[in-house]
């Protein structure tokens, strides 16, 4: 493998490059494993687990997607079976999602894939090493976070 120039030895080329890496790792695993959803309907159905009934805003957000495009990806999955809306309790606009059967099958495929990338990526590296790097990214993200808080009424 070659090395990463200097020039190339920076936070966000590094992050950029190894999330691009992952989700090749990914799509690879996936296709040997004849997922029936691509890398991005697998991200939206793993958003659906973790925080079922959110609604299409609030997996647009957590993507960082426009709402459109996660309609559109809805619309897919619902005609295959994966997930399905429901009505919101309380904003006769809004529909929450929630995984079918099917649905959290393909999820539980969906979470295999990626335990085998996560050991991919971190052969070789030491618990306390891991460890170590899961806390050095918490805090990079809670300080982008904390920025963008900080900014978000600004006009980009």
């Amino acid at each position: 493998m070659k090395q990463a120039s200097q020039a190339r030895r920076t936070l966000g080329f590094l992050m950029r490059e190894n999330s691009r890496l992952m989700r090749r790792r990914f799509v690879y695993h996936a296709r040997k494993a004849e997922l029936p959803v691509n890398g991005s309907e697998a991200s939206l159905l793993s958003a659906v687990f973790y925080e079922p009934g959110i609604n299409q805003a609030g997996v647009a957000s957590m993507l960082d997607m426009e709402t459109i495009s996660v309609v559109r990806l809805v619309d897919g999955l619902e005609q295959t079976g994966l997930v399905e809306r429901r009505p919101h309790p309380t904003d006769r606009r809004a529909w929450t999602l929630w995984l079918t059967k099917s649905g959290k099958t393909a999820v539980a495929q969906v979470r295999a894939i990626t335990e085998v990338v996560r050991a991919e990526a971190l052969a070789g590296v030491s618990d306390a090493d891991r460890e170590r790097l899961f806390d050095l990214l918490v805090g990079i993200r809670t300080n982008l976070y904390a920025a963008h808080e900080q900014t978000k009424d600004v006009a980009a």
